[in-house]
């Protein structure tokens, strides 16, 4: 049966062309053996025994093969209060952010797009910090968003088992999660401030109102330098004067062709 053989060169390189073109996503010749791997897998659940077939079956873009084939080839790492620094600064220095984008305090709202957000940690991450950490008299409203639509129903469904990378205080773990046994589901008042949805940074953004702040956190290592520049321009142009864009620590707007001013480390903000 041809899934289990090897990929050929041809076939490896359209399978890599399709997750560019469509995610974004640059996968190496490193990555070979992954794909490999998640494709044959894909290809035995569905009885296809064709590389070339699901191929075709998945470059369709939707339906259940497309969509299953997005969820296994992304990647969904994530922990609550991952690469906390970006919550400390939202805790720490609200007066500054607010100083530097006054609709918050004019609308009484802030608005926040976690834009890769896979199972949901970090959007309830920031949920929690705002909810514990700003005036209660300013409404939180967090978009939370993946290409995946499997991680997106497990955030929605907010029940987590935690692991040693989940680095909760002892407060925040009381205050905002039930425990049932080995599960910690998160508490309906950081639930009601998250709106799950399905979307792709490589599509045009529909966004009707801009944010006043955007995570986008170790996402654009898998890209390639203009698909980068691309998706920060697209994120300056939704994002409110004063506005920042926080990034993942591996990653840096270095040699990269964007208007934000630099503020600190892994955070930027829309200047004009």
């Amino acid at each position: 049966m041809e899934n289990q053989k090897k990929l050929s060169d041809r076939q490896f390189e359209k399978f890599c062309q399709l997750v560019k073109n469509r995610l974004g996503i640059s996968l190496g010749a490193a990555k070979r053996d992954h794909l490999q791997s998640k494709v044959s897998k894909l290809m035995r659940e569905s009885n296809i025994t064709c590389y070339d077939k699901y191929y075709e079956l998945v470059n369709i873009g939707r339906g259940t093969h497309w969509t299953s084939f997005v969820d296994y080839v992304t990647i969904h790492k994530t922990n609550f209060f991952r690469e906390d620094n970006h919550f400390n600064f939202l805790r720490d220095k609200f007066k500054n952010i607010v100083n530097l984008n006054p609709r918050i305090i004019r609308n009484k709202e802030i608005k926040v797009w976690s834009s890769a957000c896979s199972t949901g940690d970090e959007a309830y991450t920031i949920a929690m910090v705002l909810k514990e950490y700003i005036p209660p008299d300013i409404r939180i409203k967090i978009l939370a968003t993946d290409v995946s639509s499997l991680v997106i129903k497990e955030a929605q469904q907010a029940q987590y088992v935690l692991d040693s990378e989940d680095i909760i205080n002892p407060y925040f773990l009381q205050k905002y999660f039930n425990k049932f046994g080995n599960i910690y589901k998160i508490t309906d008042e950081i639930i009601n401030l998250v709106t799950f949805r399905t979307f792709n940074l490589m599509h045009p953004f529909p966004f009707r109102d801009n944010f006043d702040i955007i995570f986008c956190r170790n996402v654009m290592i898998y890209f390639d330098i203009p698909t980068q520049e691309k998706l920060v321009r697209k994120f300056y142009e939704v994002l409110t004067p004063g506005g920042l864009l926080l990034i993942g620590h591996s990653e840096s707007l270095n040699q990269r062709q964007y208007k934000f001013k630099y503020l600190q480390p892994t955070i930027y903000i829309k200047s004009d």
